[in-house]
């Protein structure tokens, strides 16, 4: 039997190898106190830590199991905290020596969970049922428009470009040989061009849920799924780094009713966001689990122990794999890709020299991240090279900034040997970056100018609502992220704030993370508000964090850890003691209620106050995206009519306003590949004088028209002529020749456009003739008879009339039939003589 001194010199060598397992040897003392053998099933241990503990006589056998070795020996070493097994520095006294600001359990007791893969065993059943219920709540608020999306046994995606992916959904889902045709991948034509991956994503959803037929149901419930994901990664990031189950679920409900992040995945919004929003997270996420292992190894053990156990465990090299495929996939999600690793870029760079500043090998605790970044990187190179994928912009950014990162990892080993100040080295990383860049600009100046091409269209465009500011003068500038984000975001600030002064401060890497990326897409939401639904991500831990803070300021929860110290519990009320679990300090796992009734609708009132504005803001904001019944009848109209007329593509190509063109061409004729036809002539075509001087225009490129109220529009114009008008001459406009109105219903006028009969007089009896007919028209409060007159001039004795509508015509004291076939054929018909 070994002596107490030896005991506790291989505990604590075992320790400083195995920090993770400090809970584990704990609950085997406690089992081993029981004075019964135990065995390897009964312990919390893995096999190879089990047997470390055997080779290290820390263990014994006996009859029937184990035994330990002097376990007061060990329970007195894990009482003491594991000291350097090598005599590395021990662990910087920051932390505790800090008054105020995020506590050191942030990353070093709150984040054990990394000790091991979690499993549903590890979660109580009401922690269980609060991430259960968060999570519905993503869902649920992402069904809001689904009164709008399914209407009568179709799929109404909502806005204009998701009509784009489900074009190239249903064609490539049609060429698919299979779940296994990989050659379709290399092969997918103009979908391959600036988000690949979401369009192959769709295609192969589809296939594998049944071919084309399920496309629509893809459509549907894809982005549903994802954000669902990603509501589950915005709780383990958020738990990772506060060990507060409260904030985790805080922060999944601000994610999940962020208005301009569920008006970019509601049900039926099939578009490249819900792709990137997923593959964002799980960059996150895995940056960040790789950040906090590091801090929390070296709150139990020596830096350079702590950075070296980090770069062995096999754990990390798992989340390495995560990490690689997360920046792969995250280069072609979408066309500015290259954006997503700016912040990744200043995550390392600012992490190295964090690394040097607390004196840690920036080489040991950053292998797993160089892994995963080279790796990725080399993923997207491949998939830019092999299938064709995206502009090489997209797939070199990556791989500058892994390459970048080698660089400066070893710049800043070399720092740190040479006890070099800290801020130098990230002077010293900013002329790397550059000289990188003007390196790439003279090796590649065609890529350049594709930059700024792309960075014209991405942040200039005009005309567009979601390329205004997050913080527009015309909300008062403050109340723009209130309409977008909800109130959680001037929580999220404050407690942003703070981080940023923590990370300045302390040796936090996993906060780092999330502190560079909310900052970073606070001032691209600044340049336009599409970038808001990424910072609803990426603020919804802090949103959490201030929340849970709120309610222990009014004393009805517990304090949080992570934005003071945790007062003495002797010192808390008894309701917010019993309020939820805590089994570390400044650690919350498992989710409690207060006690009494009152106290707990006071709870439920306070959270339903603080997120009324985003109950409130989801269903008007996504109500602008969809699409209504009177604007999807139209498009059954046209496609009824097209198909009993027999017109074909682009005989009966439709149109309309642009952020409306691809869903009438969707349903129409499938052509919703591009709107750039819509968007250069309709408006020119409303504000025009004369409506049928615009058919020749057309030149049998435009089949049906689609017109939808607006104010202030002008009179004699073609709008006023065709809505308030109806084509017939109604309200005191002049009826046209080339326009028959198909339906008139809420504010939504649909014609066809057509050659138009031509009615002749040979012997008119004046200077003018006019045919008149009744026209009834289809309105959605029911039919309406209108009377149709056009007119013409006599010349050379005689009198052409154009008209757009079947019907018996008078002329003078005569009458003439005009049928269907002779507007859509512009036949004539002449007058017989009286």
């Amino acid at each position: 039997m070994p002596a107490p001194e030896e005991t506790t010199a291989a505990a604590r060598e075992f320790l400083a190898d195995h920090p993770e397992a400090e809970d584990a040897l704990a609950a085997l003392i406690e089992r081993d106190a029981q004075g019964a053998p135990w065995t390897f099933a009964d312990i919390a241990l893995d096999s190879g830590q089990f047997g470390e503990l055997v080779a290290r006589d820390l263990a014994t056998s006996v009859d029937d199991g184990y035994r330990l070795e002097n376990p007061d020996a060990i329970r007195a070493v894990i009482e003491a905290g594991a000291a350097p097994a090598d005599g590395a520095d021990a662990p910087a006294e920051e932390a505790a020596a800090d008054e105020g600001g995020f506590a050191a359990t942030s990353s070093a007791d709150a984040s054990a969970m990394l000790s091991r893969l979690p499993t549903l065993a590890d979660v109580d059943t009401l922690t269980l049922l609060g991430l259960v219920g968060t999570l519905l709540a993503v869902a649920g608020a992402r069904l809001v428009a689904a009164p709008a999306v399914f209407q009568q046994g179709f799929v109404v995606s909502p806005a204009n470009d998701t009509y784009f992916f489900r074009y190239w959904q249903e064609r490539l889902a049609a060429r698919a040989d299979g779940l296994l045709d990989l050659g379709l991948f290399a092969d997918m034509g103009g979908a391959a061009g600036t988000r690949p991956l979401a369009h192959a994503t769709n295609w192969w959803v589809t296939v594998l849920l049944g071919g084309v037929d399920a496309a629509p149901a893809v459509a549907a419930w894809l982005p549903v799924v994802a954000s669902v994901c990603l509501g589950y990664l915005v709780y383990r990031t958020a738990r990772l780094l506060t060990g507060d189950v409260r904030v985790a679920l805080a922060a999944v409900l601000f994610y999940g009713l962020a208005p301009v992040n569920v008006v970019y995945t509601s049900v039926g919004f099939l578009d490249h966001q819900a792709h990137q929003y997923l593959w964002l997270g799980l960059l996150v996420a895995t940056l960040t689990a790789l950040g906090v292992d590091v801090a929390r190894r070296i709150g139990h053990t020596g830096a350079q122990t702590a950075a070296r156990a980090h770069a062995r465990d096999a754990t990390m090299w798992i989340i390495t794999l995560g990490l690689a495929v997360a920046v792969a996939a995250s280069a072609h999600a979408y066309g500015g890709s290259p954006l997503t690793f700016v912040p990744v870029a200043a995550v390392v760079g600012l992490r190295v020299a964090l690394d040097v500043r607390h004196d840690i090998s920036p080489a040991a605790a950053n292998a797993p991240l160089l892994g995963g970044l080279t790796l990725g990187a080399g993923g997207a190179l491949a998939a830019h090279l092999a299938l064709g994928w995206h502009e090489s912009i997209a797939a070199v950014t990556p791989v500058l900034v892994a390459g970048g990162a080698l660089v400066v990892v070893g710049l800043g080993e070399l720092w740190r040997r040479v006890s070099l100040p800290p801020l130098a080295l990230v002077a010293a990383e900013v002329v790397v970056a550059v000289g990188g860049l003007v390196a790439y600009a003279r090796l590649r100046p065609g890529d350049i100018e594709r930059i700024r091409t792309r960075a014209d269209d991405l942040f200039f465009r005009e005309g567009i609502s979601e390329t205004a500011s997050l913080f527009s003068p015309d909300f008062a500038v403050i109340f723009g992220p209130l309409l977008q984000l909800g109130l959680g975001f001037y929580f999220a600030v404050a407690v942003l704030a703070v981080a940023t002064w923590a990370v300045a401060r302390r040796y936090e890497p996993g906060w780092l993370v999330l502190v560079c990326f909310a900052w970073y897409y606070t001032l691209l939401a600044t340049v336009q508000v599409r970038f808001a639904g990424q910072l609803a991500i990426m603020i919804a831990p802090f949103a959490g964090i201030g929340l849970v803070y709120l309610l222990s300021a009014i004393d009805i929860a517990r304090p949080v850890a992570v934005v003071g110290r945790p007062a003495d519990s002797d010192s808390q009320s008894p309701r917010a003691r019993n309020e939820d679990t805590a089994s570390e300090e400044g650690s919350i796992t498992s989710l409690g209620l207060p006690d009494g009734t009152r106290v707990r609708g006071y709870l439920v009132a306070t959270i339903l106050v603080v997120l009324l504005f985003n109950l409130l803001l989801v269903p008007s904001l996504v109500g602008q995206t969809t699409h209504d019944r009177a604007q999807f009848d139209a498009a059954l109209t046209v496609d009824s009519h097209a198909e009993g007329v027999d017109r074909e593509y682009p005989q009966n190509f439709v149109l309309s306003q642009w952020g409306d063109n691809r869903m009438y061409n969707y349903f129409v004729n499938g052509e919703s590949r591009s709107y750039g036809y819509a968007r250069s002539n309709h408006e020119q075509f409303l504000a025009s004088s004369d409506p049928d001087d615009w058919y020749d225009r057309f030149q049998g490129r435009v089949g049906y028209v689609v017109i939808t109220d607006r104010e202030g529009a002008p009179a004699n114009t073609t709008y006023a002529a065709l809505h308030e008008g109806l084509g017939l001459g109604a309200n005191g406009t002049a009826p046209t020749g080339h326009y028959q109105l198909l339906a008139s219903d809420d504010g939504v006028r649909t014609f066809a456009v057509v050659p138009g009969a031509t009615i002749v007089i040979a012997d008119p009896s004046g200077e003018a003739v006019t045919a008149t007919t009744t026209v009834t028209v289809d309105g959605g409060d029911g039919d309406a008879t209108y009377e149709y007159a056009r007119s013409a001039t006599v010349a050379d004795g005689t009198a052409t009339i154009r008209v757009a509508h079947p019907g018996e015509y008078q002329v003078g004291n005569r009458s003439v039939t005009v049928t269907d076939d002779d507007v859509f054929a512009g036949n004539q018909t002449t007058v017989p003589s009286a």
